[in-house]
């Protein structure tokens, strides 16, 4: 019984809340269910599919921009190789937090959910999007060793969609340094 008066003081706290500020929440989510797993209500998912390729701002906001399209729910899936630190991952699931809150920045009731996993990112994204209307990911590089673009769109059961440009958000601080062109 008490539990439930709390639970009931609290609801009504926020309900009665003076400023009128409305409460939201964010899913994260760790499960292997596919995209599109959500209520009848909302039309299948648009799944981005974040990857350490300097995509990233780039992907989300062609994703939110899809997704407000089509009326549907964000997936902001970032996949991470297997092994790194505790500090390492923390660091990337920040950097992700903020580029998928940049991105989201100025819509209005775009539902989406955040998760991270480790492992392979173009087998990991094309089972990621089962059941999902579109699948954003970043245009490989023409020097590109792993292919992930590529792979999604051969792969995927559903549409994928390329965005192409250089961004470095997920790149660490002092990780990349830019030089001009040598002019001799």
């Amino acid at each position: 019984m008490l539990q439930r008066s709390m639970l009931l003081r609290d609801f009504r706290l926020c309900r009665f809340c003076p400023t009128g500020a409305t409460i939201g929440f964010m899913q994260t989510s760790t499960t292997p269910d596919p995209a599109g797993t959500q209520p009848p209500d909302f039309a299948p998912d648009v799944v981005a599919g974040l990857v350490n390729d300097g995509m990233a701002t780039l992907v989300a906001g062609a994703a939110v921009r899809e997704a407000v399209h089509r009326g549907s729910r964000v997936r902001f899936v970032q996949v991470l190789p297997v092994g790194l630190s505790a500090e390492d991952r923390t660091e990337m699931d920040v950097a992700m937090f903020g580029v998928a809150l940049r991105a989201l920045h100025r819509q209005r009731r775009v539902p989406c959910t955040f998760e991270t996993v480790e492992g392979d990112a173009a087998q990991t994204l094309v089972e990621r999007s089962r059941g999902a209307a579109v699948l954003v990911v970043g245009r490989d590089a023409p020097d590109t060793v792993n292919s992930v673009g590529k792979y999604c769109q051969e792969h995927a059961r559903c549409d994928v969609l390329t965005v192409a440009g250089p961004d470095f958000s997920l790149q660490p601080a002092g990780g990349v340094e830019v030089t001009a062109p040598d002019k001799s």
